[in-house]
């Protein structure tokens, strides 16, 4: 895919070492005369330095042919400009945006946004789920949660079968991970040390989830 990433800061550059080693072609725009050398110097991209919410940047990155815009920059006012001409101007089929105000996800949302990330509120969701003794909560639409835990040694359902295990009502083990390997969740099959679980529930029920998977 081609690929236009908007911000050459930390979270941009994590994410372009990534796009980059999975074959995409990455154009950045980063305003910063020193970061854009600095990712020119140190990946195969086509990189401009220049304001990412500006038309013309966006053009002279290729912004006509992007499959992708990812406004990732700690600016709320250039990524929502940049997301707003990705999606109403040049017609960007998919635009990602990041936002350091999670009230602002609401904005972003009614633009036609496709994925907005709120770095405070991963940040903050990322505290509480080690609080719980979760790997990571995950909320998305309506009241719906994607809660991640690990199996140990001492949690009270390792080495039962997921037929003797009673989830609370609201909440269902959606996949097994183990050594690396996704598992499709039966009956039969039974939580090893090591597992590291998916599970979907409603909001509310992660108390009873924590009790039950992690004591």
């Amino acid at each position: 895919m081609y690929i236009i990433v908007i911000g050459g800061g930390r979270i941009g550059e994590y994410l372009i070492s990534m796009l980059v080693n999975e074959g995409h072609d990455i154009a950045l725009i980063e305003k910063d005369p020193e970061k854009a050398r600095h990712m020119a110097e140190n990946y195969d991209i086509l990189v401009i330095k220049g304001d990412g919410s500006e038309a013309n940047y966006l053009e002279d990155a290729g912004i006509h042919k992007a499959d992708v815009l990812i406004a990732c920059t700690g600016n709320d006012q250039i990524n929502f400009v940049a997301c707003q001409l990705a999606k109403s101007t040049y017609h960007v089929k998919k635009v990602i945006a990041r936002t350091t105000n999670p009230s602002n996800k609401v904005l972003y949302e009614k633009l036609g946004v496709d994925v907005v990330v709120s770095t405070t509120e991963a940040a903050a969701k990322a505290i509480y789920a080690g609080i719980k003794g979760f790997t990571a909560v995950l909320t998305f639409s309506g009241d719906v949660e994607m809660i991640y835990a690990k199996i140990t040694d001492r949690s009270p359902v390792v080495n039962r079968k997921l037929s003797e295990i009673h989830m609370p009502w609201g909440s269902i083990i959606a996949t097994i991970l183990r050594n690396g390997q996704i598992i499709v969740p039966r009956g039969d099959e039974s939580l090893l040390p090591g597992d590291e679980i998916a599970i979907v529930s409603k909001k509310g029920v992660e108390q009873k989830v924590r009790e039950l998977i992690l004591g």
